[in-house]
């Protein structure tokens, strides 16, 4: 009987174990994911997952409790992959269990970039899973004012969050305008306005020359042109690095992500990467898109390879921002 293994039960792994049942898959299939408890949506996590109270987490939840038992999914939670041996095709477990896998799918996602002088810093928050979501809903409960660095769609999104729930926001980002990486000017303008008329201090083609602290925790930011900016919190949403380090165990091709083809399958046959931190190499210039639909499209893709049946036809990528009342698609 095959056994395949999934490392990262978020959105790209859960849709992948979903897919392989639907595509007739009978063998064994396990998650392990280093995160505690039930796997949780990604996007609320900057929007109403922040502003939710303890208690309702569950309504966040990727899938019912039930819903792995019922598929006959083994879930193995709060347990990180320390070590992989692609030659005897095993896993290390941080608790020092092994297990044994015919197909391995690495839906390990990315991890977020921060400064450097900040890692250790109090009060400094990023956002990436839902234990990163829980310390800044502790956190921004007993402050007054946050500055949030970058003015993509993680930064916005949180920076709407905070001032719904009455935090006085100052946005600081490098490029002329907000999301310039990824929006028109004219989108950009629009959700500049929409901020500035919230109450959210925009700045943008601004650098950084120092971010202050005292006693070891966050005080503020002094920008080159000498502007002084003070906050009781900052939170940095200056995007993400993809998670290889465990590709590189396998020795597997590693670019901007772990390199695969187009049914997601890395230099080794027997392994598969989808998601966040997957490099699909197979277009003209090879992609790695951050997105929830593409991680469900490659999910779709690798549980067809694996199980002998048609890849389902490519689409277009999309995504979308829930910031205040407007939703951008």
């Amino acid at each position: 009987m095959m056994k395949v293994i999934v490392i990262g039960a978020g959105h790209a792994g859960v849709a992948f174990a979903d897919a392989m049942r639907r595509n007739g898959f009978a063998g064994e299939l396990t998650m392990i994911d280093r995160l505690a408890g039930l796997p949780l949506e990604g996007p609320p996590l900057s929007k109403a997952f922040l502003l939710a109270e303890d208690g309702e987490e569950s309504s966040f939840a990727l899938r019912a409790s039930g819903w792995f038992a019922d598929r006959q999914i083994t879930l193995v939670t709060g347990r990180g992959v320390a070590g992989l041996d692609a030659g005897t095709r095993q896993v290390t477990l941080d608790d020092g269990g092994t297990l044994s896998y015919d197909r391995l799918v690495l839906a390990t996602g990315a991890t977020p970039r921060q400064p450097a002088n900040t890692a250790d810093m109090d009060g400094v928050f990023v956002l990436r899973d839902p234990d990163d979501a829980r310390r800044l809903r502790t956190a921004a409960r007993a402050a007054r004012s946050a500055l949030v660095i970058g003015g993509g769609y993680i930064g916005l999104e949180v920076a709407a969050s905070l001032t719904k729930a009455g935090k006085m926001v100052t946005v600081i980002e490098a490029a002329p305008r907000l999301l310039a990486r990824v929006a028109s000017p004219p989108v950009s303008a629009f959700f500049a306005t929409r901020h500035g008329d919230a109450g959210v201090d925009i700045i943008t083609g601004a650098a950084m020359s120092e971010i202050r602290h005292d006693n070891g925790g966050f005080v503020g930011a002094t920008l080159e042109d000498g502007r002084q900016i003070d906050a009781d919190m900052l939170v940095v949403g200056i995007g993400v690095a993809p998670n290889t380090d465990l590709a590189a165990q396998a020795d597997l091709a590693v670019a901007n992500g772990i390199v695969t083809d187009g049914t997601m399958r890395t230099s080794r046959p027997d392994i598969y990467a989808i998601g966040d931190g997957a490099f699909d190499g197979s277009g003209a210039y090879g992609l790695r898109i951050e997105s929830v639909h593409n991680a469900q499209e490659q999910a779709e893709r690798a549980a067809a390879s694996i199980t002998g049946n048609d890849a389902p036809r490519r689409q277009a990528p999309w995504f979308w921002s829930d910031q205040y009342d407007v939703k951008l698609r």
